[in-house]
């Protein structure tokens, strides 16, 4: 297993334990305890799980004396990019256009909505970015020497 898979690989546990504990904990609070979900939403504060993901260059560091990248993983790398950024798009236009359906042209929106809308955006840009890294490197190993 390569350094981008591995890579891709750490990226989708951080994400889904964050995402998990959060849901879990959003969960609790609203439907066991009867928190108010404006309150509840706090329950996503384990988002900040997602920090781990900047130990990337220094679990993950490259070797000296390796070649780091050939053709195959500079297209992998940027068939990744492509497929997380038009997901992204595409979704962040819809989330930007729905609320102008829903509430017509005089209608308003908090800014928390504008921020999560950001940061949903991060969100399925990591996680599409590294489901198709693993995609194209075929999610295992093939008998690679380490």
């Amino acid at each position: 297993m390569n350094r981008a898979q591995k890579i891709a690989w750490f990226t989708l546990v951080v994400l889904g334990l964050a995402l998990g504990l959060s849901m879990a904990a959003f969960c609790t609070l609203h439907f066991l305890l009867g928190v108010p979900a404006r309150g509840a939403a706090g329950g996503f504060g384990f988002m900040g799980i997602a920090g781990f993901l900047g130990l990337i260059p220094v679990l993950f560091k490259k070797a000296p004396a390796q070649v780091q990248w050939d053709e195959r993983d500079l297209l992998i790398q940027r068939n990744a990019n492509i497929a997380a950024y038009a997901t992204f798009w595409v979704l962040f236009v819809g989330a930007a256009m729905i609320p102008w359906f829903v509430m017509g042209p005089g209608g308003t929106i908090t800014v928390s909505y504008l921020a999560w809308m950001v940061f949903g955006g991060m969100f399925v840009v990591e996680i599409i970015q590294a489901i198709a890294t693993l995609q194209q490197y075929g999610w295992t190993t093939k008998g690679e020497q380490p």
